[in-house]
């Protein structure tokens, strides 16, 4: 049963809370209130998350809601931020609480920053990317895995049973053929990548699947797969730790690294089209910030740990 969505006097308390512990380091007073107001009732715990998702994945947003507040982010005051994160958590609230981004009561998750591999009891093994969440449904004449948010690689075990696998998410379903293979939710579409084997890709609306082969990626909505392109090469360095990036525009790196980092990085548009190459352990964000600012022309401005910009480096 889904959870009832959070009533906005709660949301804006924990706005509020998280606006005042990430401005400054709170004293020991302020963190005990904190800690008795989020224990005060399992609302405060769901609210204070939903705080904390919403400051990590912006790329979560309705399109249209708060994008010109977000637009000038390093230039806001305590109250600016305020009112923006309690604008993008009530408007979100209902989307990441019951909808298809929630994934508080999945049967696997990962918090931002995280990866984890999880080994099911038919051999089949999961590598769940930052920030995502699987439901795991086996039974007598399936296997399903149903991904609600983020990404997974998956590896296909040789089931006893001979049970058919797939993966599910919003968009449609995911069927592999002896195969190493990830999937990547987004908002409009999911992106699917084969690294071993093929894979049969069928959308929603259709009924008739799309073959992917070994070594190609794409795209599929509810209504069509889109035309097949060549895998980046090392995409699913992640599993590993390693972002690999070769030769990409810093505004698109700007929005992957935001992925495995709490908040938000923005890139200036006018230093978006400079080419970054390079494998970066994503254990330690501030490290590959740090490193692309020698690699690069550009100075890395943090407002707080959660807002960070990247910016042209002055004469």
């Amino acid at each position: 049963m889904s959870e009832a969505p959070l009533q906005q006097a709660v949301v804006r308390e924990a706005a509020r809370w998280y606006i005042r512990l990430h401005e400054a380091a709170p004293e020991d007073a302020q963190r005990k209130r904190f800690e008795q107001w989020r224990s005060q009732h399992p609302d405060h715990e769901r609210a204070w998350q939903l705080a904390q998702r919403v400051s990590g994945q912006w790329q979560g947003i309705p399109d249209g809601v708060g994008l010109r507040t977000l637009d000038r982010a390093d230039r806001l005051s305590r109250r600016d931020g305020l009112k923006a994160l309690m604008l993008l958590m009530t408007a979100g609230a209902a989307t990441w609480v019951v909808g298809r981004h929630d994934g508080w009561s999945a049967d696997e998750r990962t918090a931002v920053g995280e990866q984890r591999q999880i080994d099911l009891a038919d051999g089949t093994r999961l590598n769940l990317n930052t920030d995502s969440a699987v439901d795991i449904a086996f039974d007598d004449h399936q296997r399903l895995i149903r991904l609600r948010s983020g990404e997974v690689l998956v590896t296909t075990g040789q089931d006893p049973l001979n049970r058919p696998l797939r993966v599910e998410t919003v968009h449609g379903n995911v069927y592999p053929i002896g195969t190493r293979f990830s999937v990547r939710l987004e908002d409009d579409d999911s992106l699917v990548t084969v690294y071993g084997g093929a894979v049969d890709i069928c959308p929603t609306g259709q009924t008739d699947a799309t073959r992917l082969n070994v070594g190609n990626q794409a795209r599929f909505d509810s209504l069509e797969v889109m035309t097949a392109q060549p895998l980046i090469p090392d995409s699913d360095g992640w599993s590993l730790g390693v972002l690999r990036v070769e030769l990409m525009p810093l505004s698109t790196f700007t929005r992957e690294l935001s992925r495995y980092r709490p908040g938000w990085v923005r890139c200036d548009p006018q230093i978006a089209d400079l080419l970054i190459t390079g494998a970066f352990q994503l254990r330690d964000t501030d490290l590959i910030l740090s490193a692309v600012a020698r690699a690069l022309p550009v100075s890395v401005v943090y407002r707080t740990r959660y807002w960070v910009t990247l910016q042209p480096r002055s004469a």
